[in-house]
């Protein structure tokens, strides 16, 4: 009702009142059917109450005085509502009208006071003006100018006031009196409200009373049904008692037969126990036998092996001996020996391929009479399943012809093919040669010449299954008896598949032609080429995990297995067979593979590789596989364990000691192999020469060479350097002599023990076993007229003079994986340096010795200090450092010591005691105290250098009986211990609370010593960094320091940073600052994103927070600067700046947010490369491949002019001369070497003439590269730019700051809203960007692939390679595509290696006409790649011209029956593509019969086909031509559509469908026609028959003229009229009359019967007959006659209006008698029926 009295506009009574009747027909209907819904809604209520209740019916009066009626009430609400809206507008304009007023007063007021002022300032202006204050007077002249305007301007206002206030009151007056002529109606309208008040009010007296009811009867039936319950439950719990009871007697009764059932059960599982112990105790005796056989058949194992290599070497022997006599014959035994027995080979083969050929046959032939009996049973059962000649004699065809079976072909071919085979091969023995043939290998001279096994594997390999055979013949190694392990057997390959081709001997050339075609077709029927999608697979199709197959540190004896897995990564299906292994390791290898059949790309299978060591060396080689796209392999390598020694240092200090003082020193022996080996620690025979140097002693000062041995000379000082290099080369020696070991060597010596001859490098004496070995070795090392005992003896000697021996440790085994620790003990006996060398000798031969180095020096003093020079390093004033000296006493007797300082420093430097005594060969300790102060700059005289700080005092030890004292010195450098900062005061200004400012300020050292510092005792809103402003400062260095002020809220703050030092010195700054509090928010300060690859997106988001909503300052912080002015609530807005050349968005940038709420703000970060780099890039690249191709054209230019001199040499010149060679050659090489041409008018050598000029190459052609501007982001050269920048990207990390400008209000025009800068917000950004993993290296680095236009269903493949330019592997995957549209990943993604490279086949096939877009994302570990795929769908679709109506029917008229209709439509191809159709009738569809079998549409209730009436004559009723056909795109074709029925019938109909493409239908539609005896008809009337014709022939007598009017056809129309409220709405319908045109009629020949006419009749007639009767009863029928032209439909509409007194209860009904004139007269009986129908 708002809506009304806002809308409703006023009106006059009269007009009120009339508006008010029409808005009463609208709501009668509506308050008719609230009405009847109140009723229903008490007539619910009373159904529910019981019998007993007594229902009570409202008593309604009838007459409108004592209720009121539903249009009685609507008009009270329009009327109250107008009302209201009066009273409304009175208010309205009143309001108006006073504040009018107001304005007026208050304008008069201030004009009032503006001319009081202009007064004042004239008078004053007169005052001036008389006084002469000229200044004044211009002054009070603008003012009083001022005031003027200022009074004009408010008089307009004034009348403009007046002008609304007159208006105004006129709408006031005008509203008053429209009000006043609704008095009376109003008081009228008050009484009768309350009236409806008082009836509204007794009917929910009424409906309460009913409720009150109902709510007892429901307490009643509460109270019912809780009792219900209750009784209910007491039965539940009564029968869970009796059930319990039941169950207690059961368990007492059954409990002595559960107990028995146990003790069984526990017996059987005894039994079964005992059963499984002895089982596998019986296990274990059968496994111990077996171990105990193995062992008692290695002998005979041994035995049997050197026999068979025994029988091997003779058969070697006789091999060589029948080689040897057919080469003396001339002949090729190679040759002649393998075509033997490959001809042995074929007969076997050939009778077992005969054989099973056979068998198979039989068996082929038992299943195909099987089934043929099989067949003939079930024909018999079910006879129904085929179909009966004589029922469907039309589908019979002529008997197949009789083809023998495939199965007997085959083998007829194969057996003839092998009968010819056999006979070439026999033709090509006899065409060898003369002194070849066949007589020498007939059977009598088989016996001389035998193939033995070893033969025969040397000379072909094809020989394997004969020594296979021949091996299991004899094999002494099989068990007595099978024992529990697994009865797998391995798969073996079959014989067929097995065997080698064949090879003729002696054949002739075509014979050797025919061979070579079958052995290529053979191996190109094993290797095949893998296309997918058009590419090529090419590399290895199977991928092995481990790539390396590697046995580390074996055994000899045990057994070692590794299982690899093969993954199959062609494009598609492959397979995988073993193949062979290298022949070496053949011994030791044994490959478990089965093989796993048909494999798709992805899947895996599993190969069992066994290694059995039988000898200790390195072995390699490899596993070969054969794949369906070609062979691979898999490295194998078996390596020995080997030691790996070192040690931890190779020169050992011993530093200065005294004499006979013992040091020890050690070092760590560590062997870091698999091989244990033992060593031997010792001192290198004999002395160097600068062993010992010649030191002065208190022992007679001689020197160490006087009480040693002799210098040795340089052959004994570089023999142990000799040794060593020796041991190396024959380590190498041996190893390498192992790795290349030939079949030759003697194997059984090996495994017997035998030992091998000595190596070089060894001794003479050296063998194999271990006490001899190590003599050996220590041999090498010595002189070949020494003996051990003698370099023993020299060590032992040499280890008493310089000190230096070994340690404890002089022998011992190191094991594998382990270290030993050694020790050198040094004992000085004399005093000077020493330089000793040790050496580590290893057993294992292919270990090399180390040398280790001992230096040290000894002293002789008698009292002497350990430390000649006591360096106390960098001291600072006023700070005491500490020392101990420690004298030491060499003499046997006690000594008086007394300590001396210079008294220049005895201010700053004490020892403690000053005197003292030191015991015989002991020590003594004092102590010194340095305590350096500030007078030492002026005192330290000599000793001190005040420049550069250093302190030299002397210091001297007096001791008693002795004229020379002891002197050592204290050195050290003093300094002092001041730092500086380089401010004094440090202002931040204002910061938000939400973030932080930085100062930075510099610290710096004054000291030369490193000082340690710290920033203690400042506030928590201060922070200083790094390391929260703790640190060393190194010498003289200075440092920044970050000092973050972070205020907590919004006030002024003032503090200062104390620096303190470690020695407690303290440092001061004055600091200040300014918190504000803005009146927005972030959640996130700093914004982290993901390391993100060039060309990838990574996204983050946060929140701008308005908590701002209240200004008192008391319950919670508010916005504000420092303690300026509270910001003012409302909304607030913000905007994001990010820095131009960033690659960052933020959305939404600007917004306005209401306080209490908050706003997401998103993050994106989207790197790429900049352009500028880019096209710079582009730039070089086409600059460098135009050098490169002027640099080619060049040489090829260069190249023909040296051809065209090299032609015109030979000529002579014009005086007869031949032209010199040398000068040409020189001239050409200084003009190459200069590379420009010669001068111009420079005359030639010799004379040319005009025809014989030669063109002179100036050098390669300038190239002018493109310019940057030129080049797009959508060219080539761009996007080969972006891949050669990828590859080079090395990384880069950026930190970008956003500020976000803050200002209250909301967003308007930019620069409108004020702000303060100090309330801005900053976010930083951090960006990582790093090279990405991937690349598109196909289509120029494009990353968006584009189908093109293609067709609807049409499925497109492309091919995009990816490369993997990261320095790892990486795991590729994908997002999925929308399942539903187009675009698809057809092959699957694999592990990418780095620099590898993978292709990916997308498909695209569109199922709707339009552009499809997705993106696909290549996952991998660091990043993203996204590929755009792009493609449009064209839909094949073609357009009918004239178009189908919505029904889908395509109504092709009428026509007579026998004769035919032609119509023509068009078909339009609508699309961009070239499209073939077919246009197929369902009539002629193959499940006509069957659907014919379905029950009819008018007893099925649905509709089954299109399908209807058809000719009896068999021919097709509807026929279109071209049925099929192509259609270029934009073109159309023209479709004939013929319709020839053979007889009279209505119903005759067919499908048609037009399929595109042989498969996609496109346009399906039903072609209808009629067919008529006469050319008039009447169409359009109610069905009176099934939609489907009888097949039944009904014949009818004649008739003559009066039984042909009485039996008029009928035509039934049935017309429905709609009852209204008080009225009936017509009802209308429409017949048609049409008029078939035919050719027939003017060309008839008959008489002229009744009813004809002589002429030909084009066009037809009808009349209605007596319509006047119609008219009564309500029909009414338009036209009543007329024409119809041939071939046209005219409607006729029949209205029915019910007449007045109608019951509409009845039907109607009438019959009118239609006239139809055509080619003869026919009356038709219109039966007309109508009736009257609610909505």
């Amino acid at each position: 009702m708002e809506e009304i009295n806002s809308d409703m506009p006023l009106l006059e009574g009269d007009e009120f009142f009339r508006n008010l009747d029409m808005m009463e027909q609208d709501f009668l209907i509506e308050g008719d059917i609230q009405d009847f819904d109140g009723d229903d809604e008490e007539g619910e209520l009373q159904s529910e109450e019981d019998e007993e209740t007594i229902i009570e019916s409202p008593d309604y009066p009838e007459t409108p005085d004592e209720k009121l009626s539903k249009q009685e009430q609507l008009r009270m609400m329009h009327l109250r509502s107008h009302l209201n809206q009066l009273m409304e507008k009175v208010k309205h304009h009143h309001y108006m009208t006073a504040k009018t007023s107001d304005e007026l007063k208050q304008n008069r007021n201030k004009i009032s006071e503006l001319e009081a002022e202009k007064g004042r300032v004239r008078e004053e202006l007169q005052t001036r003006n008389t006084e002469g204050n000229q200044s004044a007077v211009y002054r009070l002249r603008s003012q009083h100018d001022k005031l003027c305007q200022e009074i004009q301007d408010e008089k307009e206002v004034e009348k403009l006031i007046c002008e609304r206030l007159d208006k105004e009151e006129y709408e006031l007056n005008k509203v008053e009196v429209e009000r006043g002529k609704f008095l009376l109606a109003e008081d009228e309208l008050v009484k009768k409200e309350d009236r409806l008040a008082k009836e509204k009010t007794d009917l929910a007296i009424r409906r309460l009373r009913k409720e009150e009811r109902k709510a007892a009867q429901a307490e009643r039936n509460l109270r019912n049904q809780q009792r219900f319950q209750y009784e209910t439950m007491n039965q539940k719990q009564q029968l869970q008692r009796t059930l319990a009871e039941q169950a207690m007697q059961s368990q007492e009764k059954h409990s002595k037969f559960v107990s028995e059932t146990m003790v069984k059960l526990k017996k059987r599982q005894e039994d079964e126990n005992q059963r499984y112990k002895e089982e596998m105790k019986r296990k274990m005796d059968m496994l111990l036998k077996l171990k105990s056989d193995i062992q008692s058949n290695r002998e005979n194992l041994k035995a049997l092996r050197a026999r068979d290599k025994a029988a091997e070497k003779r058969e070697e022997e006789k091999l060589e001996q029948v080689k040897q006599k057919i080469l003396d014959e001339g002949g090729n035994p190679d040759q002649i020996l393998l075509v033997q027995k490959r001809i042995s080979d074929m007969q076997r083969q050939k009778s077992t391929f005969e054989l099973e050929q056979k068998e198979r046959q039989a068996a082929i032939m038992d299943k195909i009479l099987a089934e043929e009996e099989q067949m003939r049973r079930r024909k018999k059962q079910q006879p129904l399943l085929w179909s009966d000649p004589k029922r469907e004699q039309t589908k019979i065809l002529g008997p197949p012809k009789k083809k023998p079976l495939k199965t007997f072909q085959e083998y007829t071919k194969l057996s003839s093919e092998d009968t010819d085979f056999n006979l070439d091969l026999q033709d090509s023995l006899d065409d060898q040669g003369e002194k070849y043939d066949m007589e020498k290998f007939a059977p009598e001279n088989t016996g001389e010449i035998t193939i033995p096994e070893q033969g025969r594997d040397e000379a072909s390999s094809d020989s394997s299954d004969e020594e296979d055979q021949d091996e299991t013949a004899v094999d002494l190694a099989k068990p007595e008896f099978e024992g529990l392990w697994d009865h797998h057997k391995p798969y073996t390959v079959p014989k067929d598949i097995d065997s080698s081709p064949l090879k003729t001997l002696g054949a002739s050339k075509m014979d050797k032609a025919i061979m070579s075609e079958v052995l290529e077709k053979h191996r190109a029927g094993i290797v095949v080429k893998q296309v997918a999608a058009g590419r090529e697979f090419k590399g290895c199709p199977f991928y092995s995990k481990p790539d390396v197959i590697h046995f580390k540190d074996f055994d000899v004896g045990r057994s070692y297995k590794k299982k690899v897995t093969l993954t199959n990564v062609s494009y598609t299906v492959n397979y995988c067979k073993y193949i062979d292994i290298t022949e070496r390791l053949k011994d030791f290898i044994h490959i478990h593979f089965d093989p796993p059949g048909q494999m798709s790309a992805g899947l895996t299978c599993e190969v069992v590789v066994t290694f059995t060591p039988m000898i200790n060396e390195d072995l390699e080689g490899e596993v070969k596989f054969l794949s369906q796209t070609g062979p691979f392999s898999i490295p194998l390598k078996c390596t020995t364990k080997k030691c790996d020694l070192s040690v931890d240092t190779d020169v050992i200090q011993f530093g200065t000691t005294v004499i006979d003082e013992t040091l020890k020193r050690t070092f760590m022996l560590s062997n870091k192999g698999a091989l244990g080996t033992t060593f031997q620690f010792f001192k290198v025979t004999g002395v160097k020469a600068k062993t010992a140097t010649s030191a002065l002693t208190s022992l007679g000062r001689i020197t160490v060479n006087e009480t040693g041995s002799h210098p040795p000379s340089p052959a004994q000082e570089t023999e142990p350097d000799k040794s060593r290099k020796e041991t190396t080369e024959a380590a190498t020696t041996e190893k390498t002599a192992t790795d290349k070991s030939t079949s030759d060597k003697d194997k059984t010596s090996e495994e017997d023990g035998v030992s091998k001859e000595p190596t070089e490098g060894q001794g003479e004496g050296q063998t194999e076993g271990d006490q001899e070995e190590g003599q050996g070795q220590e041999d090498e090392d010595l002189p070949e007229d020494a003996s051990p005992d003698l370099a023993v003896s020299e060590y032992d000697d040499y280890g008493a003079i310089d000190g230096m021996k070994v340690g404890p440790i002089a022998t011992g085994e190191i094991p594998a994986f382990s270290s030993v620790k050694l020790e050198i003990i040094w004992n000085p006996s004399l005093s000077g340096k020493v330089d000793s060398e040790f050496l580590v000798r290893f057993s294992d031969p292919l270990s090399d010795s180390i040398s280790i180095r001992a230096l040290g020096s000894a002293i002789d003093v008698p009292v002497w200090v350990e430390r000649q020079s006591v360096d106390l390093k960098i001291c600072m004033l006023d700070r005491l450092y500490q020392d101990t000296i420690i004298v030491n006493n060499r003499a046997t007797t006690a000594l008086r010591l007394k300590f001396e300082v210079c008294k220049e420093l005895r201010n700053h430097l004490e020892l403690l005691p000053k005197t003292g005594y030191i015991q015989a060969q002991s020590q003594f300790s004092a102590q010194l105290k340095f305590l350096p102060r500030a007078s030492l700059f002026e005192e330290g005289g000599k000793y001190f250098d005040k420049d550069t700080g250093v302190l030299e005092a002397p210091m001297t030890i007096r001791v008693a009986d002795q004229t020379a004292p002891v002197p050592f010195t204290l050195t050290a450098v003093v300094t002092n211990s001041e730092m500086a900062f380089d401010v004094s005061e440090i202002d931040f200004g204002c910061c938000t609370i939400y973030e932080s400012n930085k100062t930075t300020i510099k610290l710096t050292n004054m000291s030369i010593l490193p000082q340690e510092f710290g920033f203690v005792g400042h506030p928590d809103y201060v922070e200083v960094q790094p390391n929260d402003g703790f640190g060393t400062l190194l010498p003289l260095e200075t440092i920044e320091l970050d000092v973050i002020f972070s205020p907590k809220k919004a006030r002024d703050y003032k503090f200062e940073l104390n620096c303190k030092s470690l020695i407690n010195r303290e440092f001061k700054i004055q600091c200040k600052g300014v918190g504000v509090h803005p009146p927005l928010e972030l959640t996130n300060q700093v914004v982290h994103l993901k390391a993100t690859s060039l060309y990838d997106v990574s996204t983050a988001s946060l929140h701008v927070v308005n908590s701002h909503t209240s200004m008192n300052e008391f319950t919670h912080p508010v916005p504000r600067i420092g303690k300026g002015e509270i910001a003012p609530v409302g909304p607030t807005s913000f905007e994001f700046k990010v820095p131009e050349g960033v690659p960052i968005t933020m959305s939404p940038s600007v917004g306005t947010i209401q306080p209490g709420e908050r706003c997401r703000v998103e993050v994106r970060f989207a790197p790429t490369l900049d352009e500028e780099e880019v096209r710079r890039e582009a730039v070089r690249m086409a600059t460098k491949q135009m050098e490169a191709q002027a640099e080619t054209e060049y040489k090829e230019a260069l190249k023909r002019q040296q051809e065209a001199e090299e032609a015109q040499k030979p000529k002579e010149n014009g005086n007869g001369e031949d032209v010199s060679l040398g000068d040409d050659k020189t001239a050409q090489e200084k003009g190459g070497k200069k590379g420009a041409a010669p001068a111009k008018g420079a005359p030639p050598k010799g004379k040319q003439t005009p025809g014989n000029t030669v063109v002179t190459v100036t050098g390669p052609t300038p190239v002018t590269p493109p310019k940057q501007d030129e080049i797009t982001k959508d060219s080539t050269a761009y996007a080969l730019a972006v891949g050669s920048l990828l590859r080079q990207f090395r990384g880069k990390f950026q930190s970008v700051t956003v500020p976000c400008f803050v200002a209250s209000g909301e967003t308007t025009n930019p620069g409108e809203l004020p702000y303060s800068i100090h309330n801005t917000l900053y976010v930083e950004v951090h960006c990582p960007m790093v090279k990405p993993a991937l690349v598109v290296i196909s289509d120029s680095g494009k990353a968006t692939t584009d189908f093109g236009d293609v067709s609807l269903g049409q499925n497109i493949l492309k091919s995009v390679t990816i490369q993997n330019i990261s320095n790892k592997t990486v795991e590729l995957s994908s997002t999925s595509l929308d399942t539903t549209g187009p675009f698809d990943v057809v092959n699957a993604f694999r592990m990418l290696p780095p620099d590898a490279t993978h292709t990916m086949l997308l498909s695209f096939t569109p199922t709707a006409g339009r552009v499809f877009q997705e993106v696909l994302h290549i996952q991998c570990e660091s990043g993203d790649l996204h590929l755009t795929l792009v493609g449009k769908g064209v839909s094949p679709l073609v357009s009918l011209s004239p178009a189908i109506a919505d029904n889908g029917v395509m109504d092709v008229g009428a026509v007579l029956a026998g004769e035919y209709l032609e119509k023509t439509f068009k078909m339009q191809n609508t699309s961009s593509l070239s499209i073939q159709y077919s246009i197929k009738l369902e009539s002629l569809s193959l499940l006509r019969h069957a659907h014919a079998q379905e029950l009819p549409p008018f007893v099925a209730g649905k509709r089954g086909t299109l399908v209807g009436t058809q000719n009896n004559n068999g021919q097709n009723v509807f026929d279109l031509v071209p049925a099929e056909g192509h259609i270029a795109p934009g073109g159309s074709v023209e479709i004939t559509l013929t319709f020839a029925p053979d007889h009279t019938s209505d119903l005759y109909s067919d499908g048609v469908k037009i399929e595109l493409f042989g498969k996609e239908e496109c346009q399906s539609f039903q072609i209808k026609g009629t067919a008529k005896t006469k050319i008039m008809f009447i169409d359009g009337g109610d069905p009176l028959h099934p939609e489907l014709e009888s097949l039944a022939v009904q014949s009818q007598p004649p008739l003559d003229e009066d039984d042909l009017r009485l039996q008029m056809q009928p035509v039934l129309v049935t017309l429905q009229s709609t009852a209204l409220e008080d009225s009936y709405e017509p009802a209308t319908r429409e017949i048609y009359i049409g008029c078939v045109r035919t050719m027939a009629v003017s060309q008839k020949k008959d008489p002229p019967k009744p009813g004809y006419k002589d002429k030909a009749i084009r066009n037809g007639e009808f009349t209605f007959e007596n319509v006047q009767a119609l008219t009564q009863k309500g029909f009414n029928i338009d036209p009543q006659k007329g024409m119809v032209e041939a071939g046209v439909l005219k409607p006729v509409t029949i209205t029915w209006t019910p007449p007045p007194g109608f019951n509409p209860n009845e039907v109607c009904e009438a019959v009118v008698v239609a006239t139809l004139k055509g080619d003869v007269a026919e009356q038709l009986r219109i039966l007309l029926r109508a009736m009257v129908v609610s909505k």
